[in-house]
Parts: C-alpha cells; structure tokens; sequence
C-alpha cells in the first residue's frame, strides 16, 4: 500500500466476485499466512490514543512471534503504521506556514494603512480639531476622539471582513474538499474572537500617534491660519 494513497481512486469488492480459480490461487492454507495484508483500526469512543497504541503493538508483537515461528511466512513481520492521509492532503499541508505569513503581511498592511489615514485625518481637519479645543475640549477628549475614530473603523472593517470571510471561506473550502473527493465540514475556529479582540486593541494603540498629535493642535494658530 503506497504511503499516500490518493483520495476518491479505488473501487471495493466483495472476495466472492473473483473467479473460482483466482480466489484459489491467493487463499493461503496456512492459518498464519491467510488473511489480510493490511487492517484498518478505528478506535472506540473513549479509549485514548496511547492505550490504543499499546494495544495494537502487542498485536504487532504476537503476529511477529507467529510471522518467526512459521518456516512459510520467513522474512514476514507486521508493524503499526500511522494515519494515512491521502496525498492530496499531504501535498496541502506542504504549503506550512505560508497562509500565515500572507495572513501576517496583509495585517501589517492594513494596520499601516490605518495609521497613515488617521495622520491624514488629523491633518485634514484640524480647523475641527481646533474649534473643538476652543469650544472646551480638553486634550484627553481630543485623543479619545480619534481612538473612537480608529475603533469604528476597526469594527466595521471586522463586521464586515469577518462575515465575507467566514461566507466566503466556507464556499472556498467545500469547493476544494469536493474537488479532492473528501467530504467538506468547513469550520470556524473560536480563535476568530480572539484575532477580532487583538484587532480593536492594536486599532487604539495606532490611534494613540494621530491623537497625540491632535492633542497638541494649538487653536489659536491654526484658526488664524485658517
């Protein structure tokens, strides 16, 4: 059996279809010899990994010791082998770490393009910013003003980013697992609250240059500019 087989190319059939003659020619009479070359296991709810591990390797052991003490099966042994996932997984899988440094490129850009449009913003408005400061606003409220800027920015870009993605992810994978002959059980991973979390905080922390230099917005010259 190849290490990968590939998924969706095989057929199963009853031992009973074969000709008389073939299922003659690969029936062994010999008791230690007349079975399957390989045996799928799947465990039973409940029993872990290694207890089952533990369990097929005396399998393995009692098999080897019959395989030693038959002079037809010389040269024969049996052995545990791990998950065979097909290669079509496998060969996805290569791709490592790569969806996740596009994932971390595409947030470095964003959270740049963020920032460099709130300098924008204070810049563009601070003629507002000024009447602000003279109406009675205090530098603190003038921060706050452009972090609440940044974080409905932020939540709207998650709202709707999050949605299409989740939408769209799911249409994305059901094509791929179909077209690879697996069945698709897209998932949506709970750590997508965490990376929307961590996406409101880093939003405010890049708000905290532009509105630092919003706090420092003198209203008497700038209005005198103006």
């Amino acid at each position: 059996m190849p290490d990968h087989p590939s998924v969706g190319v095989g057929a199963l059939v009853p031992f009973s279809s074969f000709p008389a003659a073939f299922r003659q020619a690969i029936s062994n009479p010999d008791p230690t010899l007349n079975g399957p070359g390989t045996v799928f296991i799947r465990l039973r709810p409940g029993v872990s990994a290694g207890a089952g591990r533990a369990d097929m390797d005396r399998i393995v052991a009692a098999a080897d010791k019959a395989f030693a003490s038959d002079p037809n099966a010389a040269g024969d042994s049996a052995q545990v082998l791990t998950v065979r996932r097909p290669a079509e997984i496998v060969n996805y899988g290569s791709t490592g770490s790569t969806p996740v440094v596009l994932a971390g490129g595409l947030a470095v850009g964003a959270a740049v393009a963020m920032g460099m449009a709130l300098f924008g913003s204070v810049r563009r408005r601070r003629r507002e910013l000024a009447l602000l400061k003279t109406l009675g606003f205090t530098r603190r409220q003038v921060v706050a003003a452009v972090t609440w800027h940044a974080s409905v920015v932020a939540a709207v870009g998650l709202i709707v980013g999050v949605a299409l993605g989740i939408a769209l992810g799911r249409q994305l994978w059901i094509v791929f697992a179909r077209q690879i002959y697996v069945v698709p059980e897209p998932a949506v991973p709970w750590s997508i609250v965490l990376i929307a979390l961590m996406t409101m905080v880093l939003a405010n922390i890049i708000a905290s240059g532009p509105g630092l230099l919003a706090g420092r917005t003198s209203p008497a010259l700038t209005l005198r500019a103006e």
